[in-house]
């Protein structure tokens, strides 16, 4: 990563520095602020017909997947992009040893993946590859537990996923059948015979997905667009033209906006100058390895979209994508706003 190369031989040649005049090398360190802690799992909330708890990253994160496929007794349902966290392979291969119907769709470009649906393959799971092509990869990331709780969002499976800092919601009601019917339609464009229900009515959770459909793009343009107050924003990637401009239009509106970048993503860099140039305030994440991997907007503390489409060509039109969008919900506002602005903070 060059530009976190950048900054650690800028920070070295400082302490070079203070060496020479005698003053301790520890005093560099102090400088940096400390690292954003990660908030475990929020308190559940209602969102319509919905009750949802937003998970923050973190081991605990990880701890209650595990819980989920464990209590599981009659189906599980995963479509991860990275999955290789043993904690979840094993709790999968337990639960398809007590005879609960497992299904795993995978992407078979991702490499820790492949290894996994070898291995489960090898102890009778069912994995279905996912027919990726050129330039686009299926990297949705969602597990349904029994028909009846569904956990979404941008947290991978990986061995190192449970350190970066991204959402996922624990949900349960309505929104767990239109979640689980994305699973069903995936299995149809796998070439799995599948029945695909009809969507229920849910006025409190939207699912967005692409391919089929370009869903996603036109909720994040229509947050930024209606934004009166606030724009909250930590995204992976972006490169979006159209979101760039919309941000600098939100901002010259007086809409107080707030954006965190992973600097390891440098296809981000000309989006930064644009947005810098234009007065937004933006900020790289100040990593101590880990990713700033979220998806997310927050809009007038009110608002809420996010997932694993990241903010791109990729993300929005060519790759196979999952969000939930939940808006008018301050609540679930509030506790994501509660990680970003230590996110912020920490990356002064």
């Amino acid at each position: 990563m060059p530009r976190l190369w950048r900054y650690l031989t800028t920070r070295l040649v400082i302490a070079g520095g203070l060496l020479g005049t005698g003053c301790a090398p520890v005093a560099v360190l102090e400088s940096l602020p400390p690292a954003a802690p990660l908030l475990g799992p929020a308190a559940p909330q209602q969102v319509g017909p919905d009750a949802v708890t937003l998970l923050r990253s973190g081991t605990a994160t990880f701890v209650q997947l595990q819980q989920l496929i464990d209590d599981a007794r009659m189906s599980v349902h995963v479509e991860v992009y990275e999955f290789n966290h043993p904690l979840l392979v094993d709790a999968v291969l337990q639960a398809h040893a007590r005879g609960v119907d497992v299904t795993v769709i995978d992407d078979p470009s991702e490499v820790s993946s492949a290894a996994t649906a070898q291995r489960l393959r090898g102890a009778g799971v069912t994995v279905i590859d996912y027919p990726v092509r050129k330039l686009m990869i299926d990297h949705v990331k969602l597990l349904v537990v029994d028909g009846s709780v569904a956990v979404v969002g941008g947290i991978n499976w990986g061995s190192a996923s449970p350190a970066n800092h991204d959402y996922d919601a624990m949900i349960r009601g309505p929104s767990v059948h239109n979640l689980d019917r994305v699973f069903d339609r995936d299995l149809v464009t796998c070439g799995v015979p599948a029945a695909i229900p009809a969507p229920l009515l849910d006025a409190g959770i939207t699912v967005a997905s692409t391919l089929p459909g370009a869903e996603i793009r036109p909720l994040a343009l229509q947050l930024i667009d209606g934004a009166m107050h606030s724009l909250r924003l930590e995204l992976f990637v972006l490169t979006d033209t159209a979101i760039v401009h919309a941000l600098e239009a939100a901002r010259q509106r007086g809409v107080d906006v707030r954006l965190l970048l992973d600097p390891s993503q440098h296809s981000s860099d000309p989006s930064y100058q644009s947005l810098v140039s234009s007065g937004v305030p933006v900020r790289w994440y100040r990593t101590r390895g880990e990713l700033l991997h979220a998806k997310a907007i927050v809009a007038d503390a009110n608002g809420v979209l996010f997932g694993s489409a990241n903010w791109s060509g990729g993300g929005f039109d060519r790759n196979h994508e999952l969000d939930i969008e939940m808006a008018g919900e301050p609540v679930i506002a509030s506790q994501m706003q509660a990680q970003m602005a230590l996110d912020w903070a920490a990356s002064a």
